[in-house]
């Protein structure tokens, strides 16, 4: 198959999602493709005044009319079978029409984040719907409303992680390991539902030893002691590895029932205390190979059950990675998912009486 396939490699490693498994399986031959990078055009950090006048003009300044019209000349030269965009927060309607006019190509949208969350999308994000012949959602609640909104063939297809960067790691010297121990950790953006959570454990907990990592924890007053920038990478692992507990929360404005973190974790060889949720309790047993809270005074009580226990600790963090890394959980999996959804559209497509009951089957496969 021959695949042109459209992300940002802005927040590397962790997007391009897709780069690493696409890469893999042509050494295997099993596959050609052809990377549109967003971030070769829009730039992801922008001044204050650049990202209000985006706001205002409902789209960036700069490199929009370029990245639409990238997107149009490699669909035309490279003649690809499948058309995989990452988002799609940038792309016009014109432009994704024009794309799949000039291959034939079979056009898939990866859904990162929710469409219809109003602080992360475009309005031609949300135009864009009806064009896609296949939408995969990394959120079940989201589906019925990309249906509703024109896209009749919907899957749902978890995030995962990628072998080449979530693997455990120790730290090489004492300085590194210093850098990161802790009791406690999160990787994520200072969203305002989650600063509760933290609030609620230094306040219980005053000599935790927490370490915040991501957008924004210094704008907390309570919390901005504990903000440490950012960790990706090699510091990403380190960070998960050498904390006692890393913390799992998902986006409540996204409509997750699951994060990127819900796989990196355990792959990374965390203990991970993570939030409840139907995605959650599927994937994992319960004080076996994660564990749960529920509400602010849950995830402090939970702490300081976990904190003394290094034994159990590790052995629910050992069942985790286990769980995880031979799961088929890995971007080389979910890529495959997608494609052979993408491949029953294909299929539905030519024999239109067959689509109903093809739709429903991605809808059970996912």
């Amino acid at each position: 198959m021959r695949i042109l396939y459209a992300e940002t490699t802005a927040y590397a490693p962790s997007s391009a999602h897709f780069l690493e498994a696409l890469e893999a399986s042509v050494a295997r031959g099993e596959h050609e493709f052809r990377f549109l990078d967003e971030a070769d055009f829009i730039k992801s950090s922008r001044s204050f005044a650049e990202r209000i006048a985006d706001r205002v003009a409902g789209r960036p300044l700069s490199g929009y009319q370029q990245l639409n019209r990238a997107l149009v000349e490699n669909a035309a030269a490279f003649s690809p079978d499948m058309i995989l965009i990452g988002k799609g927060r940038w792309f016009t309607p014109a432009a994704i029409e024009a794309a799949k006019k000039v291959s034939g190509a079979t056009l898939v949208n990866w859904a990162t984040d929710d469409p219809f969350n109003p602080a992360d999308n475009s309005r031609e994000l949300v135009k864009s719907i009806p064009l896609y012949d296949l939408y995969v959602c990394t959120k079940k609640d989201i589906m019925n409303d990309v249906r509703r909104a024109g896209c009749a063939n919907v899957a749902y297809v978890r995030f995962g992680y990628k072998p080449e960067v979530h693997f455990p790691e120790a730290p090489a010297t004492d300085e590194e390991r210093e850098r990161f121990a802790c009791d406690v950790m999160f990787v994520g953006g200072c969203d305002a539902h989650r600063i509760a959570y933290f609030e609620a454990l230094v306040h219980a907990m005053p000599g935790v030893k927490l370490r915040l990592y991501g957008a924004y924890w210094e704008r907390a007053r309570a919390l901005r002691p504990y903000a440490r920038g950012f960790a990706v990478a090699r510091d990403y692992r380190l960070a998960i590895g050498s904390a006692k507990i890393a913390v799992n929360l998902v986006r409540r404005a996204n409509r997750d029932d699951h994060v990127m973190r819900t796989f990196e974790i355990p792959a990374c060889g965390g203990f991970m205390l993570t939030e409840r949720s139907s995605t959650h309790e599927e994937l994992f047993h319960e004080d076996h190979e994660a564990g749960f809270f529920g509400s602010h005074d849950q995830l402090v009580a939970r702490v300081r059950s976990y904190l003394p226990r290094d034994e159990d600790r590790a052995r629910i963090a050992a069942a985790g990675h286990r769980k995880i890394t031979p799961g088929r959980h890995t971007y080389g999996d979910r890529l495959a998912e997608i494609i052979e959804a993408a491949r029953t559209v294909r299929g539905s497509q030519k024999t239109p009486a067959a689509s109903a009951a093809q739709t429903r089957e991605i809808e059970s496969n996912g």
